[in-house]
């Protein structure tokens, strides 16, 4: 039913192909190790499946991350800051801080005119890419997110705080075409009770949800990988606590500028079209938001 439904829009067609273009390539950390909003090894919301480096049987290094969006004159600022641990280079854990400046909208903002949450994050990587010298297998993980004191809408509405999550699975792959031409491709299914990743407030139940992502890395000199990106991630239908307003799919465009070979520093920019008319006389106006991040691995 969820594929179904996809298929009958844009959005949903991009996600789909996303998804059937997950074939056999050559694993490689090509887009630069960076963390999302949720404090995983991703891109700007959407987790990928390779973790956070870290020697055999031990901890790694850790990684501290930074990310500031502007999103608009209705829902504010968001600025969350976090730091990610790996184990084997099979396991990520971290936490991350999200704080939030108000908007000026005196109607609509009071929905979103709160202090930010606290976001956990887990994730395994199941089968490493390449597995049992199989150049065709691509990474696969499963992780899931955790949100707690989440105030946003349900605050305004019941005055108390929501706990939200994320359950998914996750495969990523580099693919190359010659010496000259590659992309990673990335894809999977989530399992949510959160609207836009908890800064919507929550959803009225779970839903299973589709992401997909694709990245263009581009070397230079040897010294970094400059990789455009796009990212889409579905959202649960209908927004709790607020009858008959809904979020759009997430369509996110952004370039990463990374450390080659070992990544160990990344700087990405990107805008998305996030929400605007959520119902007559709610416009977040959200569709050009524009965000920076940087990530720095010890």
């Amino acid at each position: 039913m969820m594929f179904k439904k996809m298929s009958t829009n844009g959005a949903g067609k991009a996600v789909l192909i996303v998804l059937s273009v997950l074939a056999p390539g050559l694993s490689h950390r090509a887009l630069g190790q960076a963390l999302t909003m949720d404090g995983q090894s991703g891109i700007f919301l959407q987790p990928e499946a390779d973790v956070v480096p870290s020697p055999h049987h031990q901890f790694g290094a850790p990684t501290i991350s930074f990310h500031a969006v502007d999103a608009g004159p209705v829902a504010g600022d968001y600025i969350n800051v976090g730091v990610e641990e790996g184990f084997d280079n099979r396991l990520e854990f971290g936490y991350t801080s999200s704080n939030h400046t108000d908007g000026g909208d005196p109607t609509i903002s009071p929905l979103f005119n709160f202090e930010g949450m606290n976001i956990f994050n887990v994730k395994a990587k199941i089968v490493p890419a390449g597995a049992h010298k199989h150049k065709y297998v691509p990474a696969v993980s499963i992780g899931g997110v955790l949100r707690t004191n989440d105030p946003f809408v349900v605050q305004f509405v019941e005055h108390k705080n929501a706990t939200n999550g994320d359950i998914y699975g996750v495969t990523t792959e580099l693919f190359t075409f010659g010496k000259k031409f590659a992309f990673v491709g990335t894809g999977g299914v989530r399992g949510t009770n959160a609207q836009k990743y908890g800064y919507g407030g929550n959803a009225i139940d779970w839903e299973a949800r589709a992401f997909g992502g694709l990245a263009f890395p581009v070397p230079i000199k040897g010294k970094i990988v400059v990789a455009p990106a796009v990212e889409v991630n579905q959202e649960p239908r209908y927004i709790k606590y607020v009858p008959g307003a809904h979020f759009p799919t997430d369509l996110i465009y952004a370039v990463r500028v990374s450390r080659y070979p070992d990544s160990k520093w990344t700087f990405d920019v990107g805008t998305g079209h996030l929400g605007a008319a959520l119902a007559p006389g709610l416009n977040i106006k959200v569709n050009n938001a524009i965000a920076i991040a940087a990530d720095f691995r010890f």
